[in-house]
């Protein structure tokens, strides 16, 4: 990532690093060290080392909508309030949304019904109020993730691992084997699997949710 850049260019970076991603920090540190550049590194280091003790305690779960809490039975994961409102606010105004457009549909049929005169801003402005309907839809995924998860729990206690998920609807509880929960990667999106079903997903490339999914993979095989 940093081959082509000179040393005192690397310094300079290294002196915003806190702006680079994770993956990125990653990179540069090996670049200088690699090169045996003279420079402090105590500053990137501890921002390395702060952000893989997040990723151990599982802080970043919240990316995917989750937090996990741990106690010394063992571990908790369930789903945030944050990501709970996020989807019922995407239904809400995913069907105010659809509402508009479909009144914008009808509105436009009658235009053409009718024989209405228009110009080509009013033209246009009807055809984008009918398309409102398509916005509408794509708001509706909250929806799904509130069925999917409404109720959801993980947990592993004293070693014993329970899932809660909703399978076709019905809520339902299981006891899981370590050996059933298992990683999966395709197309560089990495899945956090039991048996056939996938639980979390991260995001191709994001290397902070793939390293949670796998430090969590560890917490539930442990």
């Amino acid at each position: 990532m940093y081959s082509d850049r000179t040393n005192s260019e690397l310094i300079e970076i290294m002196n915003q690093h806190s702006l680079l991603t994770f993956e990125a920090q990653l990179s540069l540190h090996e670049e200088l060290e690699k090169r045996a550049v003279v420079v402090d590194l105590s500053d990137l280091e501890n921002t390395i080392a702060h952000k893989r003790a997040e990723i151990n305690n599982l802080d970043y779960l919240k990316d995917f909508g989750f937090r996990a809490d741990k106690t010394a039975e063992g571990l908790v994961v369930t789903r945030t309030t944050k990501a709970l409102l996020t989807d019922v606010l995407a239904v809400v105004v995913g069907l105010l949304v659809f509402m508009l457009g479909i009144y914008g549909c009808i509105n436009l049929v009658y235009t053409f019904i009718n024989g209405d005169e228009l110009d080509v801003f009013t033209l246009a402005y009807k055809f984008a109020m009918a398309a409102l309907i398509y916005i509408g839809f794509s708001f509706f995924s909250g929806l799904q993730r509130l069925f999917d998860f409404y109720g959801f729990e993980l947990s592993k206690i004293n070693g014993s691992i329970t899932l809660k998920k909703r399978f076709d609807v019905k809520l339902e509880e299981i006891k899981v084997n370590p050996s059933d929960i298992h990683l999966d990667v395709d197309e560089d999106v990495l899945s956090l699997k039991l048996v056939h079903d996938t639980i979390f997903t991260s995001n191709g490339g994001n290397l902070i949710q793939s390293l949670t999914l796998k430090e969590l993979a560890k917490e539930l095989k442990a």
